[in-house]
């Protein structure tokens, strides 16, 4: 009897601290287990955001960057430039252009350039865009841009850029009307010495 009551009693001190330490165990292997849950988590959403972004999401990218409003203002300034140039090289060409011959000229320019500067071209051109944007950028570089742009900061930028293109094509406009006149009186030049180089290549017995 004494026996059994003392194997009872270190039975019963024994208890708890096998419990504790079962207890413990489960925990731990529950605390290995959630970790590993969560590196394997973690791991596949570095290989998502290192994918390449999808084409709606590059969509969703132009949208908020708003590049179709950007592109129009480009295409604006660029068909005002090439109104101005064609009006110079018409009077080059025609000194004594009359104003009805202007005015047909002109309208030729203009549905020249409305036909091919128009909304299927800025389609285009969005369409070619999207796998460039595939090729350098990956889904988390797209995630950071739109939380970037979807900040006070990036909205302020997004409201004043197609102005600021608008601008900065104007202030280099004449820049560039400068060089293009100099490139093609320079390449006149050329042709014209190169004609009379086979002119008198010509002459020769």
């Amino acid at each position: 009897m004494f026996k059994f009551s003392s194997l009872l009693l270190v039975v019963l001190a024994v208890s708890p601290a096998l419990a504790q330490q079962a207890f413990a165990q489960q925990a731990a292997q529950q605390t290995v287990a959630e970790a590993a849950a969560q590196n394997r988590a973690a791991a596949d959403a570095r290989k998502v955001a290192a994918a390449p972004p999808s084409r709606e999401e590059v969509l969703k990218l132009f949208d908020l960057l708003q590049i179709t409003k950007t592109m129009d203002a480009v295409l604006n300034a660029t068909k005002q430039q090439s109104m101005e140039i064609s009006d110079q090289m018409i009077h080059e060409r025609m000194p004594n252009i009359t104003a009805e011959q202007k005015k047909q000229f002109t309208g030729m320019v203009e549905d020249v350039m409305r036909q091919s500067l128009g909304t299927q071209a800025t389609q285009e051109m969005l369409a070619a865009t999207i796998p460039v944007y595939q090729r350098h950028l990956t889904k988390g570089d797209l995630d950071a841009m739109v939380a970037f742009y979807s900040s006070p900061v990036g909205q302020k930028i997004l409201h004043e850029q197609p102005a600021m293109v608008q601008e900065s094509m104007e202030a280099s406009a004449g820049i560039q009307q400068r060089i293009a006149r100099a490139m093609f009186q320079k390449i006149d030049e050329r042709v014209a010495k190169m004609a009379e180089a086979e002119r008198e290549t010509a002459k020769k017995p």
